[in-house]
């Protein structure tokens, strides 16, 4: 196919754990746009452990994780806050020069919706799934990414889809990562907040670029009562490819 492009698929390691088949929704849109994808899958990025101060684990594991993905042009992840952690933060645990190879590496590291909304065969790829789903965009895709406009985009080639937002989009789920475990009670304030906000939109599905936005949302609202299903955003394209 004329445009192929060589690319890496990166698999964090929480995704390969809670939401397995999300690679394979993520592959079979990078094929469809002509890709040939390589996947790099369950490694970390290092978040986890820079998160909560230890520098050291987080430089070890994303050291793998950048030997991983050296040989590649770029490197595609459904994940905004690991895209966000390999491009921002990784680089500076290193010294210099090391941390400037380290940010030539990472510099290639781009999160989902912004490589699809960027690819040339974007516009010629075939997309219908009548329905409505509600938008949760995470706080690393929108904030330390940008990457609101190309959430946009994509979602707005599909034929049929409506979304819907919610009040106050830009507030958090209440995740953050450890955040969760440190501050337990702010943390489900955050997320009933967002739930309720996300329910009065009286969809039924929320789609996000972070599972782990999914992931803890699916489990409020499942101790709630309040019926919420949660895709991907290459989940939600998979479905809706023709």
């Amino acid at each position: 196919m004329p445009g192929m492009a060589a690319v890496a698929l990166f698999d964090p390691c929480y995704l390969q754990a809670l939401r397995p088949g999300d690679a394979a929704s993520a592959r079979r849109v990078l094929e469809a746009l002509g890709d040939v994808v390589t996947l790099i899958d369950g490694r970390c990025c290092g978040q986890p452990a820079f998160n909560s101060g230890f520098r050291s684990e987080a430089r070890a594991v994303g050291r793998q994780l950048l030997r991983a993905a050296r040989a590649h042009a770029a490197i595609v992840t459904a994940s905004g806050s690991c895209t966000a952690m390999v491009r921002h933060y990784l680089p500076a645990l290193w010294e210099p020069p090391r941390s400037a190879a380290a940010a030539a590496i990472a510099s290639r590291f781009v999160d989902f919706p912004t490589y699809v909304a960027r690819h040339p065969g974007f516009e010629r790829l075939g997309l219908r799934l009548p329905g409505v789903v509600a938008l949760h965009e995470s706080c690393h895709s929108r904030r330390e990414l940008g990457a609101s406009a190309a959430v946009a985009a994509v979602l707005a080639r599909i034929e049929g889809l409506e979304v819907r937002e919610p009040a106050f989009p830009e507030e958090c789920c209440g995740f953050g990562g450890t955040f969760a475990v440190k501050e337990p009670e702010v943390s489900v304030e955050m997320m009933r907040a967002k739930l309720e906000a996300l329910a009065a939109t009286g969809a039924r599905v929320v789609v996000s670029p972070d599972y782990s936005c999914l992931a803890h949302l699916q489990a409020g609202a499942a101790g709630l009562g309040i019926q919420l299903e949660g895709w991907t955003l290459p989940e939600l394209l998979a479905r809706a490819l023709e």
